[in-house]
């Protein structure tokens, strides 16, 4: 069976014997031994793969910035006393004072534990969220609606039943 799938694939990743199949692994293991510092923060955003896979432009704080701008204009369509709307303004104002006071990428990557690239896409994630959240209005909850209670039930009454 497995020589059946083998010709399924490209001839240049079949291996005719062991000979190869070994090099080929040899191969792999070179690359997997290479040392890489991640002291360097570049090098460790493209061995991590945020560079390919959300930008390849570095220096991106003041996309950043931008992105943060668009959000706090696109939440305005959402009622003052929203949670929601409150809960985006107070993180993206916190996000705002972190840039305003650290002027590096490396430094504003380090407070706020994550890359700016992946902070930049959750941004555009959000933008595209507030409009589902205005059209759902999750806090206009009918006067009728009564939230389901479960009754708790110990779990040592369920895992060692009484024995009879």
């Amino acid at each position: 069976m497995l020589p059946a799938l083998a010709k399924l694939l490209p001839p240049a990743l079949r291996a005719s014997s062991t000979a190869q199949a070994a090099a080929s692994v040899r191969g792999f293991k070179a690359v997997a031994d290479v040392e890489i510092n991640f002291n360097d923060r570049e090098t460790l955003k493209k061995y991590v793969g945020v560079r390919d896979h959300l930008s390849k432009e570095a220096g991106s704080k003041g996309k950043f910035i931008a992105a943060l701008r668009e959000v706090l204009e696109a939440v305005k369509v959402l009622p003052t006393q929203s949670d929601y709307r409150n809960a985006v303004e107070a993180t993206v104002g916190y996000r705002l004072k972190v840039c305003e006071a650290n002027d590096s990428d490396a430094a504003i990557e380090d407070v706020l534990d994550a890359h700016l690239e992946e902070l930049i896409k959750e941004c555009k994630e959000e933008i595209k969220l507030i409009p589902l959240i205005a059209q759902n209005k999750p806090w206009d909850v009918p006067s009728t609606y009564q939230v389901p209670v479960m009754d708790y039930q110990d779990a040592s009454v369920v895992l060692n039943p009484p024995k009879k």
